[in-house]
């Protein structure tokens, strides 16, 4: 009897959740000892290693010199002094993204690793740690699967970013064809009964994926196949309602393709399939405006109000905003909280207090990736009620 397909474990599926992400955006160290660092590096020249560990260095001595209490204060001197300590580290997979949260007067060190998101490096000391890019970087790495299919045989895999993992036999493989019909001397039995077989076939197969992706909280589909086994295989994937799945597809050159190869075929509907999904939420957004909002004010005046449902953040680069340092509302002016009336106030980057605020209410966020983001220039938001 057939069984059902059992997912392999798969390390770099395990992404945070939202209630992780939102103690690390709701940390607040009132003396500035909060350290967030980033680093990645994509591309690399014959000195790499020596860029690279110069980059690391002056990264860590340009916070030590912002810092007025790096070397003051025990625990931010700990935490900088570790973090260089792990240079050697970053010598060794230097083509990874890699996040590390640290304040060693809250006792918190969290370390991230994920496939490169290309060249990227910041290390900020404030009062609390710098999300957004951690956000865009998982959205960067959104996993999805790639299925090459041929006559009677697939190859399956899940990617994650750069990282490519190959599934092992489904169990439609069972109902794969014997390769001596494919001999000369077909007979008209031998015809039909072999496409009844290619339409078993794909059935199980379509049937597979869709739990498989169900399973490992796939969004995305992108096939690989011949013109004519397209034509076969979508209506499948269709009455097993995989239509929204589907990103893409590519033509096949060879079944034994690399898994690099792979990854650079798929890309591109991927790529195309998300700007598809943020183009139709600027629609929404756009139509719906009694239940919408548009740019920074607007939308957090919603977020503060636990309106928002689902949170868009495109480029807002240098946009900064003000909020009270005692009971942490947004400002949207005066120097006066209105809800406390402390004078204290704080001024920080707009997509980190929107985010903070998203995460806090229970609202969903969509970040596009580094590039992807530069294409929407404004922060948008679908509101509950």
């Amino acid at each position: 009897m057939k069984t059902a397909p059992v997912p392999p474990v798969l390390p770099f599926l395990d992404l945070l959740s939202s209630e992780t992400l939102a103690k690390l955006a709701n940390v607040y160290d009132k003396q500035s000892h909060a350290v967030t660092l980033y680093f990645n590096r994509s591309t690399f020249s014959d000195k790499a290693h020596s860029e690279e560990a110069l980059t690391f260095e002056h990264l860590v001595k340009s916070a030590r010199d912002k810092s007025q209490s790096g070397d003051a204060n025990p625990g931010l001197s700990k935490d900088l002094t570790r973090i260089f300590g792990m240079e050697p580290e970053f010598r060794s997979s230097p083509n990874r993204f890699k996040a590390i949260f640290a304040c060693s007067d809250r006792q918190i060190w969290q370390e991230i690793n994920l496939p490169p998101c290309g060249d990227f490096s910041r290390l900020e000391i404030s009062q609390r740690f710098q999300i957004v890019p951690l956000l865009r970087a998982m959205e960067a790495c959104t996993p999805y699967c790639v299925a090459i299919i041929e006559h009677g045989k697939a190859r399956i895999f899940i990617v994650h970013g750069t990282e490519i993992h190959q599934m092992h036999q489904l169990p439609s493989e069972e109902l794969t064809m014997d390769a001596e019909v494919s001999r000369v001397g077909w007979c008209h039995h031998t015809d039909g009964s072999l496409g009844e077989r290619t339409k078993a076939y794909f059935k199980s197969l379509a049937r597979d994926l869709r739990e498989l992706l169900q399973d490992l909280t796939c969004q995305y589909l992108v096939v690989g196949c011949r013109d004519d086994l397209w034509s076969e295989l979508k209506p499948q994937l269709v009455k097993a309602g995989m239509e929204d799945m589907i990103s893409g597809r590519f033509n096949l050159s060879s079944f034994d393709m690399t898994p690099d190869e792979i990854v650079q075929a798929a890309r591109p509907a991927i790529t195309g399939k998300q700007r598809q999904q943020y183009n139709q939420f600027w629609e929404s957004v756009r139509e719906e405006s009694d239940l919408s909002a548009i740019s920074v004010n607007p939308v957090l005046r919603r977020l503060e109000s636990g309106r928002v449902q689902t949170l868009f953040l495109g480029d807002l680069s240098g946009r900064i905003v003000t909020e009270c340092a005692n009971c942490h509302k947004w400002l949207n002016a005066g120097n006066l909280c209105p809800a406390c009336g402390s004078s204290y106030i704080n001024s920080l980057p707009a997509e980190e207090l929107l985010v903070r605020k998203a995460l806090s209410t229970g609202a969903n966020t969509i970040a596009p990736d580094f590039a992807m983001a530069a294409l929407f220039g404004e922060v948008g938001a679908i509101l509950r009620y």
